[in-house]
């Protein structure tokens, strides 16, 4: 038996709204974790020329303007396990990781045109959306218990 009318043009069109919403959900959220990476993921860490240091060029080849950056040298299934078993709770969607990550923390000198590099290890804590990093708190000093 066949629609009549209407009926498989409003059919076909809920349809086609629910494919273009489960696409266009997914797709922002991956767009939210690839900005992330983009900010933050530097796995292996890149070697700096002779002329060039670290964070000089971290941050112009990647368009960053902040006068702070943190570069995570780790696997990027890494850092994204965080919002689910490699991390722990923390305010609202934050989680912090139970790991410590190598980084790197780049911060623009007075001067304005140099960059201070600080290698450091870490916990860090991220943003999480739909089980993905999407935005970096802050990093947490280790803490041994007493």
């Amino acid at each position: 038996m066949a629609l009549k009318g209407s009926y498989p043009t409003l059919l076909l069109s809920f349809v086609l709204l629910g494919a273009w919403l489960a696409l266009a959900s997914g797709q922002s959220q991956s767009w939210n974790n690839d900005r992330f990476l983009r900010r933050h993921w530097d796995n292996p860490k890149t070697q700096a020329t002779t002329n060039t240091t670290y964070c000089e060029l971290q941050t112009s080849a990647r368009g960053l303007a902040k006068k702070n950056n943190i570069f995570i040298h780790a696997r990027i299934a890494v850092i994204n396990n965080v919002c689910t078993t490699g991390g722990r709770p923390s305010i609202g969607n934050q989680r912090q990781s139970i790991r410590r990550f190598r980084l790197t923390v780049c911060k623009l000198n007075a001067d304005r045109s140099t960059y201070t590099e600080t290698p450091l290890t870490r916990r860090i804590v991220v943003f999480c959306r739909n089980k993905l990093s999407v935005r970096l708190v802050r990093i947490v000093r280790f803490r041994p218990s007493v």
